[in-house]
This record gives C-alpha cells, structure tokens and sequence, in this order.
C-alpha cells in the first residue's frame, strides 16, 4: 500500500523564539502523522542560526521521523508595525533600520543580507530541505513615484542573487520566491517575469500561497498559479475567504484575512477551487507532498492535537487528489 504524505509547517501554533515551543510542535507534528515539514521559524527577522543549532534542529527532525521539506528564509528585518492599534506594513518606502536586506543601496546591508539568505542555505544543507522559499516586498510606492529607485532596487537584488546563486547550486538548494499580499499583484508579476528571464529554472522558482493570492489577485486567485506552474517548487497551502474591494487597501484588513485555515475548510468559508489547485500542483517540477502553511490554535493541547490529526487527514487527502490528476496528465 502506498504511503499517503503530508507536510505542515514547524510554526502552526506560534513562531516564538524559544526552542521548547519548537520542539513542542515538531515533536506533535509527528505525532499527528505527518510525513514531512516546512521549517518555517525564524522566517522573519535577522536572526543567524549557528552551526549547533542547525545540527539540532537536524537531529530533533531525524529522532521524530519527520523529513524537512523546504524552508522558509528571512528576508531581513521586520516589515510590520503596530500603528493606532492596528498592524501596518512598512514597505509602501524603503526601511532604514534594517541591517540585514539583500535588496539594500547601502553596500554593507546588501552584502550582511546575503549573508542571512547564505545562513538558510546552509540550514537547508543541514536538515535535509532542497527547497528555500523567499519574500521580496517591495517599497511599491517609492517605485511609483520613482522609476529611477525600481531600477536602483533591482539592480541590488540581481548583485544579490548572482552572489547567492553559486553557494545555492553548492548546496544543491532552489531558491522559490513568494507571492505576497501587500505588494501590488501587477508589480509582482513584473518582478517574477525580471527574476525568470535572468535565472534559471535549476536555481530560481516560485512558491504558490493560495491565501495571498486570494487578497492579491482577487479577480483571478489561480493567476500567478497557472502562469507559473512550470517553476513552481514550494508551496504555502491555506485557506481563507478573501477580501471585500473596500476593505482591499487596508493593511490591518489583510493581515486579519490572511487566515491561514486547513485548506478545504469543512465551514465552507472558503474561496479556492482545490481541485484546480491540484491540477496545476500535478503538473508542477514540485517535490511531493505539497506544504501546508497553516494556524491551529486549540483551546487546550487536546484539542490543538485532534485539529493537527484533522489537518494531516486533508493533506493525505490533497495528496491523493494530485496523484489522481498525475496519473490523468500522464
């Protein structure tokens, strides 16, 4: 009988910076079934990991029996704030308080940036993960008001990535950028299509999340799916409901409807058409199980359980779908 895989990501409870709360997910990520993980902690932020901790983190996946799938790298610095009470972004400009951004004019930021992007890479190596997922928010109002500072900003990110692009090959990594839910969907197809033209597929891919694409591209959630299949690596699978047009320039908004539910919501609160979802996963260079990127919160550690089981049941079950379509594309 064949094995049903599935994969969750390490922080569907919290992202806090404590290795007992890591641990304590890892350990029932296996315990509820799961086959494999993307290592999501630390995805935002300037934090190094050390040699140590990526041997632990290694060791703590080997000991469970839970494969590290992909990872999720920081692209330096944090880009929300609260604000009046609400949660803004902070990149519609560029940030100067972050010492670590690979996208940065100042030379030594830059250069400190690649050097976290090379820190994921190497933990990649260590844990097992052919697959690095990466965000690239962008300051999109500076760009409108400046042509000039676009062209500044990617001449930075091509120095970046031809730099990074050696050690990634080294390491046997794919680096797979994100579709995100602030940075306008327009831009972010431009910046796609830049990257894809300059990079090839064997170093540079796509990640899909299909609850960004649900805020971003509201018309056409499967828009960047379809168009980009073809590079597409790593998934962030999850569900949500989508945005009111009104509500669509209000950041605080966003953040609150980027849900992050199992996808295939038994509420029926949902917006993605899963089967399509499938179809296009089905056709994708994507090292199987798709990752799901989701929040469980239980009420106690029963309940957090019983919801982490369900969660790994709908993975199975997505998984069998992709197959299904596999084996209808072959």
């Amino acid at each position: 009988m064949q094995e049903l895989l599935s994969s969750v990501n390490s922080d569907y409870n919290n992202d806090r910076h404590s290795w007992a709360e890591i641990e304590r997910q890892v350990t029932n990520i296996a315990k509820a079934g799961f086959t494999h993980t993307q290592w999501i902690h630390d995805w935002e932020g300037e934090y190094l990991y050390s040699p140590s901790e990526m041997f632990q983190a290694r060791d703590l996946l080997r000991g469970l029996g839970v494969k590290a799938h992909s990872i999720h790298a920081s692209e330096g610095g944090v880009r929300t704030i609260v604000q009046d009470g609400k949660k803004v972004f902070r990149n519609r400009y560029r940030l100067t308080d972050i010492r670590k951004d690979y996208t940065s004019t100042n030379e030594y930021c830059r250069l400190a940036g690649v050097e976290l992007l090379k820190n994921r890479v190497d933990l990649c190596s260590h844990i097992g993960a052919g697959v690095m997922v990466l965000h690239m928010q962008q300051p999109w109002k500076l760009f409108e008001e400046s042509p000039q500072d676009k062209e500044d900003y990617f001449r930075q990110v091509y120095r970046s990535f031809d730099e990074l692009e050696p050690y990634a090959r080294a390491a046997g990594v794919r680096v797979a950028l994100e579709n995100l839910i602030v940075t306008p969907w327009q831009l972010q197809d431009e910046t796609f299509e830049r990257m894809f033209d300059r990079y090839p597929e064997d170093f540079l891919g796509f990640t899909f999340d299909s609850g960004h694409a649900t805020l971003q591209c509201r018309q056409d959630h499967n828009y960047f799916l379809r168009k980009y299949y073809q590079r597409m690596y790593a998934t962030h699978l999850q569900e949500n409901a989508s945005i009111p047009e009104e509500l669509a320039g209000d950041d605080n908004e966003i953040l609150a409807h980027d849900s992050h539910w199992v996808p295939m919501d038994p509420r029926g609160h949902g917006t993605m058409d899963w089967e399509e979802i499938a179809t296009w996963v089905a056709k994708a260079p994507l090292d199987l199980p798709a990752d799901f990127e989701v929040g469980i919160y239980g009420a106690n550690e029963q309940d957090e359980m019983e919801q982490l089981i369900a969660c790994r049941k709908v993975a199975q079950r997505f998984y069998q779908m992709v197959l299904a379509h596999k084996q209808e594309q072959a």
